[in-house]
């Protein structure tokens, strides 16, 4: 006799329970909460170690430069027929010294960074180019004038001094450091940083970092004379080169505000901070939790954005800190919590501190 096998209902087909998908689902959803932060994180030492590769080839294109031409480049320099606001940076500069010679050469030194043929409104023009080395692949809190495109974008037209608009100018996340602030006194010898050997200088005063400022090479009065700010021989760096800030990030630069302590802040409009070319591309770093703004006691770095953009200090957007570059080539992070003394002792090549690894 032979038997046959009896058809399960249809209705007893094992299947996942609606409870048992939510659970799994929620499994899912545990899993994914669990591995966001791990990807975040692994994403951002990517961008971290990108970034510090961007600051080495600019401190080996630095030391290249220092070798041939026996100086760091000039932190500021303007060629005769321009004013001292449409002077160049030392950005322009150390172009042929990462690979960027072709850039280098479209510059006409007759007209400054933001007029033709250098700004060009079809954003050919030298002063247009985005250079990737010279942008930080985390940063992500911008000011209000820099465009996605790593451009300044929606400047007034006919901006700044020479009547010529900053629209369209290549942005920079480095930032050049003049030294402490002149009014900073300096705890080694009781006397601001602006002074030397205890005298004030009422015409010039004396910055103290590595990239100066025009008048730093003596009063430019002349509009029609070149001028170049001091440049620095490294056997000039006496506090140490591993100890001296070369450059630092401030990334998200555009155009330079004007602090307002109660309400907006203003724009400036002539101050194109954030541009590569332009004169603007140094600072003094002036935040002084000893000496307030606006009632705040303010770290120079990574403070809120309402003093970034206006002060110029370092700023990205690593958590912790910001990566610099010192005067021997090597890359170092600077902690949010860095102690005030430590970091303007950094930002100085003679000022005779003493700093502990």
């Amino acid at each position: 006799m032979f038997r046959t096998k009896k058809r399960r209902p249809c209705g007893s087909l094992k299947a996942f329970t609606l409870v048992e998908l939510l659970v799994v689902i929620a499994i899912i959803g545990v899993l994914v909460a669990l591995l966001l932060p791990a990807i975040q994180s692994a994403r951002e030492a990517a961008r971290r170690a990108q970034c510090m590769s961007n600051l080495k080839q600019i401190g080996l294109g630095m030391l290249n430069y220092e070798s041939s031409r026996k100086s760091f480049p000039p932190g500021q320099f303007k060629p005769a027929g321009l004013t001292e606001k449409r002077a160049l940076s030392w950005s322009v500069w150390h172009l042929p010294y990462i690979e960027q010679q072709s850039v280098f050469n479209q510059f006409d030194l007759k007209f400054g960074v933001t007029e033709l043929p250098n700004n060009r409104p079809d954003l050919t023009g030298p002063s247009n180019t985005v250079i990737d080395v010279y942008r930080c692949p985390s940063t992500g809190r911008i000011q209000n004038f820099r465009g996605n495109d790593g451009r300044l974008t929606g400047l007034p037209e006919a901006s700044g001094s020479s009547g010529h608009t900053g629209n369209g100018l290549g942005t920079i996340d480095y930032m050049g450091i003049r030294g402490p602030d002149w009014d900073v006194i300096n705890k080694v010898s009781g006397i601001t940083y602006g002074t030397e050997g205890g005298s004030n200088f009422t015409s010039l005063k004396l910055d103290r970092g590595i990239l100066m400022y025009l008048q730093s090479g003596g009063l430019c009065l002349n509009k029609n004379e070149t001028c170049s700010s001091a440049v620095v021989r490294f056997k000039e760096i006496t506090d140490g080169a591993t100890y001296t800030i070369l450059i630092g990030e401030s990334s998200g630069r555009g155009a330079e505000e004007g602090l307002k302590c109660n309400g907006e802040n203003t724009l400036s409009t002539d101050e194109f901070s954030g541009a590569w070319a332009s004169d603007k591309n140094i600072s003094r770093v002036k935040l002084d939790p000893e000496s307030p703004v606006c009632g705040e006691k303010i770290s120079a770095i990574n403070p809120a954005a309402k003093y970034q953009f206006a002060y110029e200090e370092f700023f990205s957007d690593h958590p912790g800190g910001v990566q610099t570059l010192r005067c021997d080539g090597s890359v170092q992070f600077l902690r949010d919590d860095t102690e005030r003394d430590v970091y303007f002792a950094l930002c100085t090549r003679n000022g005779e501190e003493l700093i502990s690894e």
